[in-house]
């Protein structure tokens, strides 16, 4: 075998390792849907789940989809798996995708408002302050006005010294 054919052999072996690896290294990106909501999926028997708490039926051609976005069977659910999911029009699982680490990051779109006194940084701070509105006091004043004299004169009979 001459060298010349050897030398072509080498670079096309190469060549189709390379390319080989660069395929290795692409990570597939799936989307969810933005109508998909987040919740906890368990299994229960046959073709009946846990959704957050309650039992209901996966539709009929209904999938479950693992964090590699894999076909995962109902019997193979990890308890109380944290998916994004979809029901069809008779309340039955649709479509479930089991979520990543760095999906479970993102915020839900429809997860429960939280409540600003919870979190917020502002306690402890006056409510004027944090509401950004003039105090009881000075309500109908207008700014650079002086404030009102909010003592109370005294009664009959009772002396105006302390």
């Amino acid at each position: 075998m001459s060298s010349r054919l050897r030398s072509a052999r080498l670079v096309i072996a190469l060549a189709l390792a390379l390319w080989a690896l660069a395929g290795v290294g692409q990570v597939a990106v799936r989307t969810l849907p933005e109508d998909a909501r987040r919740g906890y999926l368990s299994f229960v028997r046959e073709n009946v789940v846990s959704l957050d708490g309650k039992e209901i039926k996966i539709a009929p051609g209904g999938q479950i989809r693992g964090a590699n976005n894999l076909l995962v069977l109902p019997a193979q659910l990890p308890r109380n798996a944290l998916v994004k999911y979809q029901l069809d029009g008779g309340g039955n699982l649709f479509r479930a995708w089991i979520l990543t680490a760095d999906e479970a990051k993102k915020p839900d779109k429809y997860a429960a408002p939280t409540l600003p006194w919870s979190t917020s940084p502002e306690q402890g701070r006056p409510m004027d302050q944090v509401l950004g509105t003039p105090p009881p006091s000075r309500i109908g004043l207008r700014p650079g006005d002086p404030p009102r004299d909010t003592t109370i004169p005294p009664g009959p009979g009772q002396s105006t010294n302390p």
